[in-house]
C-alpha cells in the first residue's frame, strides 16, 4: 500500500512538472495583416509561443544588405483589449544596439514579452511609440478568420458630418509655452509651418519665434478646418512636431510639458484641438503606406493586390487605434478621412514611382504605361473613397493628393495644350479649345474616381487649373485690347482675332460656372476681385527685417534688376537648374541691366563643406549668399513661398514684380526680360 502511494505521488509529480508544457500554446507560421516602416523589406513572425511565463515570438527581418537597424528595448505587444505587454529579453540580437543587415538580407531573432492571455486571437507588435517604428499589425492564427470592420461599419457606428459652416474664412491663433525652457540648453528657437492655401494660390511658410520665457504665438488665416504640423527647428525629445487642428476663428492654447519618462507632450487647453486631442495624440500616422506603393516594382495588377492588402491594414489600424484611444465620433470621422486621403495618395504614388523609375523600352513596359494612363485602373482602386466628403480637406496630406490627381497620367498622358508665349498672337489655343480641354479633364478625373458627376475633388482640381492659368488669361486680356485697337486691322478682323484670344473675359466665367460647390464659386470670385484690384504688376517691398537683405543687394548693384534664385543643397531640381544653365548664366553676366543672386539656406551661415564645394564648381564668381535655415524660413514667409527653387524679380527702383511678369528661372530669360521691359516695370 505504501509503495502504491509513493508511485501515485511520483506520477503526480511528473504531471505537475509537465503541466507548463501542456499549458503552452503555439502558432506555427502565424499570419499578419502587414508591417509598417520597414522600407524595402519586411518583418515577419515565424512562430508565436504562449506560455505562463512569457510570450515568445520568433521574427525574421528581411532588410536591404548593409542597412542599419535596431530593435528598441521599449518594444511591446498590444492585445485586443488594449493592454500592453513589454519586452523582457531578446535572443539573436542585443536590444538598443545598431545592427547591420547581412548580405543575405535576413536576420532571425526572438523576443520574449510579458505573457499574453493564451486565448488572445489577434495582437500587434510595436517597436516603440513614435514615427518610424517597426510595426507588425494583426498577428493571428491563419486557421482562424480575422474579423475586420469595414469603413462603412465604422462610419455607421460613429455618426458625424461636417457642419454647415465648414467653409468659412477666418483667422486662427496658436499660443503656448514650453515648460522649463532655456535657450542655452539647446531648446528650439522657432516653430515653422509650411501651408498651401488651396483657394488663392498662396504657398506659405509661417514662422513663430519662441521667446526667452518659452512662450510663442502665431496668427494665420484658414478657409476650412485643417490639421497642421508645426516643426520645431530643433526637435524636443519625443516631439519633432506640434500637431494642432485649427477651425476658422479658433484660439488654440497649448502647453508643452516634459513627462516623467523624459519625453515632451502637448497639453491642449481649449479650441478645436482639445476636442480632437485623442486623435492628435494617437500618433495614428499611416505614413508607412506611401513608401510601400511608391517603391513597389510590380505590375499594375500586383499593385492592385498590394493596395487591397493595405486597405485592410488601414481599416484594421483605424479600428484598433480608435478603440485604444477612445475616439469620439468626430475624431473617428476625421481619422477615417485622413486615412482615405493617404490611401488614395498611395495609389497615385505607385504611378508616380513608375513614371520616375521605369523607362519604356520593352513591350511589357509599354503595357504598364498604357494601364497607368487608363482611368479604369484608378477607378477600381479609388471608387471606395468618398471624394465629395469635405472632411478629406482636413487632412494634412490633402494638398499632395490634390496635386497627384490633378497631374495624373491619364490627365497629362495625352498631348496637352500648347503654351502661349506671344502676347499679340496668333494663339495656338482658342477659348473653345481651352473649355473643351476643361470638360475632357473633368471626364478623366471622374473616370479615375469612379464617379458619374463632378465630385468636390474634381472641382478642386479644376480650381487649381484655373489658378495656374489665371495669370496668362490676365495678360492676354491686355493683348485682346491691343488687337481691338490695332489700326492695321479692319473692324471685322479685330473682332474675329479678339474673339480667338483666351482671356479672362471669355474663359474665366466658364470655369466658375463649372463649380457646383458654392464655396468654390465664392472663392473664385473673391480671388478674381482681389487680383483685379491690383492695378500694378509690381509692388513696393513689404516692410520687415527680411527686406534689409534685398535692399543691401540693391545698394551694391544700383540701376539693375535683381533676379533672386532661392535654392538649397537638398533640392535636386534646384541643382539641376543651376547646372544646366551655366553657359547661359555666363552670357547673362555680360549684361549691365540685371544681376543674378543665389540665396541658399544651410544649418549655419558659414555653410557646409558640401555647399562650398558645390558653389566652387557651379557658381564660382557669381553672387551667392548663404544664410541659416531659420533666416531662410523668414524669407520664405516674407515672399510667401514654401517650395524651391523659387525666383523673385526686383526692379531697379525697388519694387517686387508680380507673377505676371517676373523672371521664372533662366530657360526663357531673354523673352521674359524683354516682356518685363515692354511692360514698363
Amino acid at each position: 500500500m505504501k509503495q502504491k502511494q509513493l508511485m501515485t505521488l511520483f506520477l503526480g509529480g511528473l504531471l505537475f512538472l509537465a503541466a507548463p508544457a501542456y499549458a503552452q500554446r503555439t502558432i506555427k507560421n502565424p499570419k499578419a495583416l502587414g508591417c509598417l516602416n520597414v522600407l524595402d523589406g519586411e518583418l515577419k513572425a515565424r512562430e508565436v509561443v504562449f506560455a505562463d511565463t512569457a510570450t515568445t515570438i520568433a521574427f525574421t527581418l528581411d532588410y536591404p544588405a548593409g542597412n542599419n537597424f535596431r530593435i528598441s528595448s521599449t518594444c511591446y505587444l498590444v492585445d485586443e483589449n488594449n493592454r500592453r505587454y513589454p519586452v523582457r529579453s531578446a535572443e539573436g540580437l542585443p536590444l538598443d544596439a545598431w545592427m547591420t543587415s547581412p548580405a543575405s538580407r535576413t536576420t532571425d531573432f526572438k523576443l520574449h514579452f510579458e505573457p499574453l492571455p493564451k486565448r488572445t486571437r489577434v495582437f500587434d507588435f510595436f517597436e516603440y511609440d513614435g514615427r518610424g517604428a517597426f510595426m507588425l499589425q494583426g498577428i493571428h492564427d491563419g486557421k482562424r478568420k480575422l474579423k475586420i470592420k469595414t469603413l462603412e461599419e465604422l462610419a455607421g457606428a460613429n455618426a458625424y458630418t461636417a457642419p454647415a459652416d465648414w467653409f468659412t474664412t477666418d483667422s486662427v491663433t496658436l499660443r503656448g509655452r514650453i515648460e522649463g525652457y532655456s535657450p542655452e540648453a539647446g531648446f528650439p528657437t522657432q516653430l515653422e509651418l509650411s501651408y498651401t492655401s488651396l483657394f488663392d494660390k498662396d504657398e506659405l511658410v509661417m514662422v513663430a519665434d519662441i521667446r526667452p520665457d518659452g512662450t510663442f504665438e502665431k496668427r494665420w488665416e484658414v478657409d476650412h478646418p485643417k490639421q497642421h504640423s508645426f516643426r520645431w527647428d530643433k526637435a524636443l525629445p519625443g516631439m519633432s512636431y506640434l500637431e494642432v487642428f485649427a477651425r476658422p476663428g479658433d484660439t488654440i492654447d497649448v502647453t508643452v510639458r516634459r513627462g516623467e519618462d523624459g519625453l515632451y507632450r502637448c497639453i491642449y487647453h481649449d479650441g478645436s484641438s482639445q476636442a480632437v486631442e485623442r486623435w492628435l495624440k494617437s500618433g495614428l500616422n499611416l505614413g508607412g503606406f506611401p513608401s510601400r506603393m511608391y517603391r513597389f516594382k510590380g505590375t499594375p495588377g500586383e499593385a492592385e493586390a498590394l493596395a487591397e492588402k493595405l486597405w485592410k491594414l488601414m481599416t484594421y489600424r483605424l479600428q484598433t487605434e480608435a478603440a485604444r484611444h477612445k475616439f469620439t465620433p468626430m475624431e473617428m470621422q476625421l481619422a477615417m478621412a485622413d486615412a482615405q486621403v493617404q490611401y488614395a495618395m498611395d495609389v497615385m504614388d505607385y504611378a508616380l514611382g513608375k513614371m520616375f523609375n521605369m523607362e519604356m523600352v520593352t513591350a511589357a513596359d509599354s503595357a504598364v504605361h498604357a494601364t497607368l494612363r487608363d482611368t479604369a485602373f484608378y477607378g477600381r482602386l479609388l471608387r471606395r473613397i468618398d471624394f465629395d466628403n469635405p472632411l478629406l480637406m482636413a487632412s494634412g496630406y490633402y494638398d499632395i493628393l490634390l496635386n497627384r490627381i490633378q497631374y495624373a497620367w491619364p490627365v497629362t498622358g495625352a498631348d496637352g495644350p500648347v503654351e502661349i508665349t506671344d502676347e499679340i498672337g496668333p494663339w495656338s489655343n482658342t477659348p473653345e479649345s481651352i473649355l473643351k480641354e476643361m470638360e475632357d479633364r473633368y471626364a478623366t478625373w471622374n473616370g479615375m474616381m469612379g464617379s458619374t458627376k463632378n465630385s468636390l475633388m474634381a472641382q478642386m482640381c479644376n480650381y487649381q487649373e484655373m489658378l495656374g492659368d489665371y495669370t496668362l488669361w490676365r495678360v492676354n486680356e491686355i493683348s485682346k485690347d491691343k488687337v481691338l485697337a490695332d489700326p492695321k486691322l479692319s473692324e471685322e478682323e479685330r473682332k474675329q482675332q479678339a474673339a480667338s484670344v483666351p482671356c479672362l473675359s471669355n474663359v474665366f466665367p466658364r470655369y466658375v460656372a463649372s463649380f457646383s460647390h458654392e464655396a468654390l464659386r465664392r472663392h473664385a470670385e473673391q480671388f478674381h476681385a482681389a487680383r483685379q484690384a491690383k492695378a500694378s504688376f509690381a509692388s513696393p517691398l513689404p516692410e520687415g527685417q527680411p527686406a534689409a537683405l534685398i535692399r543691401s543687394l540693391q545698394a551694391r548693384y544700383p540701376g539693375r534688376y535683381l533676379v533672386v534664385d532661392f535654392w538649397g543643397m537638398g533640392c535636386g531640381p534646384c541643382r539641376g537648374a543651376i547646372q544646366s544653365s551655366k553657359e547661359l548664366r555666363a552670357e547673362i553676366a555680360k549684361r549691365d541691366d540685371v544681376k543674378l543672386v543665389f540665396i541658399a539656406g544651410e544649418e549655419t551661415a558659414e555653410g557646409s563643406e558640401a555647399y562650398h564645394k558645390y558653389v566652387k564648381e557651379w557658381l564660382a564668381d557669381e553672387e551667392t549668399i548663404c544664410i541659416p535655415d531659420t533666416e531662410f524660413s523668414r524669407l520664405q514667409e516674407y515672399f510667401r513661398f514654401n517650395g524651391i527653387p523659387h525666383y523673385e524679380t526686383i526692379t531697379p527702383d525697388g519694387r517686387r514684380v508680380g507673377e505676371e511678369y517676373r523672371i521664372n528661372g533662366l530657360y526663357n530669360f531673354k523673352f521674359e526680360m524683354e516682356r518685363l521691359r515692354a511692360a514698363g516695370l
